[in-house]
């Protein structure tokens, strides 16, 4: 990848500054401008491969700098990333109908995700593949869906964090209660996986280290073998980064072909993807058989999730295939049900009831919350949620 070109376009300098470190370090040459006036001359001049926009970077109208990039020979093959901090779901969507590739959310971690999607550029631009925003079905779930065997449950939230994933793991235990399945959960969220830490993994063997792989070297007995396994928790676990650098060195055009094995082998899929919405969890979301929408109802958390819900309709995401599942774990605080489902236009048919600090405790001592609490409502309401999971699958097929 050495030796492709690079332009920043961002009004903060810090953000400029740090991303134009990192981008270096990678190996690219890499050029910025705090206005989009600025960033047309660069652009003209240094004729870029990839394009890094802030969208709030308009001295020009935005609409007019990607028509002039886009009408200019010397930069028209240019690949543009939305690189964005706007949360208000009109907003993302005015940017998503402009003729940009991809859209990333700007986050304090997003790096190692927005490096994936350079990278991804640049083998669309070799390629010459299309890389629109919505035709990212088309880009790898070929791979995924060749083999309809496991069901792929993908876990999202907009808030993220270790919640999240606890409720992905303990919903995959409760899923094989009765050890009559064979489960397995991926960890994919980025830069540092969280799931081990519940389960209490603490070995090397890793998606990262998966991906690294040759091909022929992975099979179903290859990553049976090496998988966490716990009786405990009643499933196989691919462990995710265990730190950033791990995360940013993570071959993602191999993660499609590693879900293909795993369909093989398992009946169920259990993936937990955090809050990330980018060009590693889209074909992944958009080949699910189920996204478990994980929302809790403080303030912020509830306005981002109405950002999300309108991206994954606007992707073509269809209701009955998002299971919107209140958690209530850790906390009572935030808006009512009624309120959010009148925001977002849907029923929300399930909760996690509140459980105060034995959520926490149980995850300390990395056991099911099962095993702690087998009778308490919070678990009552997991099976359920399972039940119900299952019920939208089997109508989906």
């Amino acid at each position: 990848m050495t030796g492709q070109r690079l332009l920043i376009i961002d009004h903060d300098e810090a953000t400029i500054k740090f991303l134009s470190l990192n981008f270096q370090k990678a190996g690219y040459l890499v050029f910025a401008a705090t206005n989009t006036k600025e960033g047309l001359i660069e652009a003209y001049k240094n004729r870029p491969h990839v394009i890094i926009l802030d969208p709030q970077t308009i001295d020009i109208p935005l609409s007019d700098f990607i028509g002039r990039i886009r009408k200019d020979r010397r930069v028209t093959k240019s690949k543009l990333i939305a690189f964005s901090s706007l949360t208000k779901p009109e907003d993302i969507q005015a940017i998503n109908a402009l003729d940009i590739n991809y859209h990333l959310a700007k986050e304090s971690d997003a790096f190692p995700a927005l490096h994936n999607t350079v990278t991804q550029a640049i083998r669309d631009l070799v390629s010459k593949q299309p890389a629109k925003i919505t035709t990212l079905p088309e880009l790898d779930t070929a791979t995924i869906i060749s083999e309809k065997v496991g069901k792929i449950i993908v876990f999202l939230s907009a808030k993220g964090g270790t919640d999240t994933s606890s409720i992905c793991a303990n919903l995959a235990h409760v899923c094989n209660e009765t050890k009559e399945k064979e489960v397995v959960v991926v960890d994919l969220v980025l830069p540092i996986g969280s799931i081990a830490t519940i389960v209490g993994y603490q070995e090397a063997f890793n998606i990262t280290q998966a991906a690294a792989m040759k091909m022929a070297d992975i099979s179903s007995k290859f990553l049976n073998d090496n998988m966490y396994q716990s009786e405990m928790w009643n499933f196989h676990l691919l462990a995710g980064a265990h730190n950033p650098k791990q995360a940013n060195d993570l071959d993602v055009s191999r993660i499609p072909e590693i879900i293909a094995i795993l369909k093989k082998s398992f009946d169920y899929i259990f993936i937990d993807l955090g809050r990330s919405l980018s060009r590693i969890s889209l074909p992944i979301i958009q080949s699910a058989d189920q996204i478990v929408l994980i929302i809790s109802l403080d303030e912020a958390t509830a306005l981002l999730t109405y950002s999300v819900w309108e991206f994954l309709q606007s992707i073509g995401i269809k209701k009955e295939k998002v299971y919107i599942l209140i958690n209530r774990a850790v906390g009572l605080e935030g808006f009512s049900k009624s309120e959010v489902e009148e925001e977002l236009g849907v029923i929300i048919t399930n909760a996690i009831p509140h459980m105060g600090r034995e959520f926490t405790v149980a995850n300390n001592l990395h056991r099911p919350l099962i095993s702690k609490l087998p009778d308490d409502a919070a678990i009552i309401a997991m099976r359920q949620a399972i039940r119900e999971i299952n019920q939208r699958i089997e109508v989906g097929n």
